[in-house]
């Protein structure tokens, strides 16, 4: 019976050897191994798929209380681009937007161009957490500027800052290193864009990816910790508007952290 089972599932066919979530899709890639040579890509695929929920964020907020910053902002330690937006020319949904296109430029595609970070808002790094690491990027230049239809996330690096409000301050910028020319630089808005934040209360928008769609309460696992005990109140994090915590509402985060700070991760399960 399992073995009848078992071969009901592998008609199943993979539509992307990079869309892999149950082991059965697994299996399908690389059945007995008697027609289908072992690639690079299936070595990669193996080794980074996973049939279980996924952890697509982690990040942390710091209250402003605490640290003594204008505002409450979110530090973003973790974050898979290919739950979150990818626009680089839509500043209310996407991740990261191009600040200033360079010039002087060598035309050229470059690729693992490395993004390093400026302080955050004239801050001491330091007092926060210390310096974010560089992102990576894929670039296509022409006419001695980035393209910004042509410019692909390699790995999101970490401890970036998003925009923050009340007050809006900008989110943390970087330039881009190509071939010593760091011209250009980008923005980094966060895959959670700031949109409310009051007394220990914060909300953002979750930026979608066309490929796994939206941040729902069925698909989107959440879990929060507070940083640091003042009281006994604890964290809320749930999938809503900062109007009424207790209705869902896709691809809204809110946070509610008594100005403890707080730690927030997201996990989606496969679909």
């Amino acid at each position: 019976m399992l073995s009848q089972q078992h071969s009901i599932y592998k008609t199943k066919k993979m539509s992307s050897t990079t869309d892999i979530k149950f082991q059965y899709e697994l299996e399908d890639l690389l059945a007995d191994n008697t027609t289908k040579a072992i690639s690079a890509q299936d070595v990669r695929t193996i080794v980074t798929s996973n049939y279980q929920p996924v952890l697509i964020f982690a990040g942390r907020i710091y209250a402003d209380d605490i640290t003594g910053l204008t505002s409450d902002i979110l530090r973003v330690q973790y974050y898979n681009q290919e739950y979150f937006g990818s626009n680089f020319n839509n500043a209310s949904t996407s991740p990261w937007i191009i600040e200033n296109a360079g010039s002087g430029i060598t035309n050229g595609t470059y690729e693992n161009v490395q993004l390093v970070q400026n302080a955050w808002n004239g801050t001491n790094m330091n007092n926060i957490g210390g310096n974010s690491t560089p992102a990576t990027f894929d670039v296509v230049v022409s006419g001695g500027i980035v393209q910004a239809s042509n410019i692909t996330l390699k790995a999101p690096g970490s401890g970036w800052i998003g925009k923050t409000v009340s007050p809006t301050i900008n989110g943390q910028t970087g330039n881009l290193n190509i071939n010593g020319n760091t011209s250009a630089v980008l923005r980094f808005n966060g895959p959670l864009i700031m949109n409310y934040q009051y007394q220990g209360v914060v909300n953002f928008d979750m930026s979608t990816s066309t490929t796994n769609g939206n941040h729902t309460i069925i698909n989107s696992i959440i879990s929060s910790a507070a940083t640091s005990k003042r009281d006994t109140r604890e964290t809320v994090v749930t999938l809503a508007n900062n109007s009424n915590d207790e209705i869902a509402v896709n691809n809204k985060l809110y946070v509610e952290h008594w100005e403890h700070g707080a730690y927030v991760q997201i996990w989606r399960v496969a679909q």
